[in-house]
């Protein structure tokens, strides 16, 4: 794997904690361990009728996050090692995340089971909460553009190039906030993915975010 390092814009007691950083599958459970779930909400699909996904917000330590987020082990360091690690990670993760987010609320219009099939199909993924993009004022969501495209994250691949996504994946932001989204899922079990997410997994690997 490429050696993953950061700029002398990532504070040093940071880099020395995102440098020593377990491997993923501990970070996973530490999230699943010590999250604070939000809210959770139905959203249903604008592009295929009948499919419908579940979205939760949680909260996890600062600290967490950072590992979680920004070292070579995390989330974004495992698509960053390959789409297919990133793929798996995020399996791993959303198999843990399931159990508790499955019985956090109930929704008259999404019964538990489709909320389980809906976080549990391949499409299901989990990313840091994005300003804008939230439900209600408990997932109104932290992160904002950045103003420059100086890297934080130095990895041979994300700092280089002016694409809008590289310019976001090369930074290594810090945040409370998470949200899980699950897979577009209809009454039968059927998944939709819609189609400018169907290549995910490889938009992360080239750019550290989609």
């Amino acid at each position: 794997m490429s050696t993953w390092s950061f700029s002398t814009l990532v504070a040093n007691d940071r880099r020395i904690l995102l440098e020593a950083s377990p491997p993923f599958v501990e970070l996973a459970k530490s999230v699943a361990r010590t999250m604070r779930p939000h809210c959770t909400h139905v959203d249903s699909c604008d592009e295929a009728a009948g499919f419908k996904r579940i979205v939760c917000c949680i909260s996890i330590d600062r600290d967490l996050f950072d590992l979680f987020f920004n070292s070579q082990n995390g989330y974004r360091g495992s698509y960053f090692q390959s789409p297919q690690e990133g793929l798996l990670a995020n399996s791993q993760l959303l198999d843990l995340l399931a159990p508790r987010l499955v019985s956090f609320e109930t929704h008259q219009d999404m019964l538990p089971r489709m909320i389980e099939r809906s976080l549990r199909a391949p499409s299901a993924k989990c990313w840091l909460a994005e300003e804008g993009k939230g439900f209600c004022p408990a997932c109104a969501g932290e992160w904002v553009a950045p103003q420059d495209d100086a890297p934080e994250i130095l990895n041979g691949r994300w700092e280089k190039g002016t694409e809008i996504n590289l310019r976001y994946g090369r930074k290594a932001p810090v945040q409370n906030q998470l949200r899980v989204i699950g897979a577009f899922v209809n009454e039968t079990g059927d998944e939709y993915v819609v189609p400018r997410k169907r290549t995910r997994a490889q938009q992360i690997h080239d750019h550290g975010w989609s």
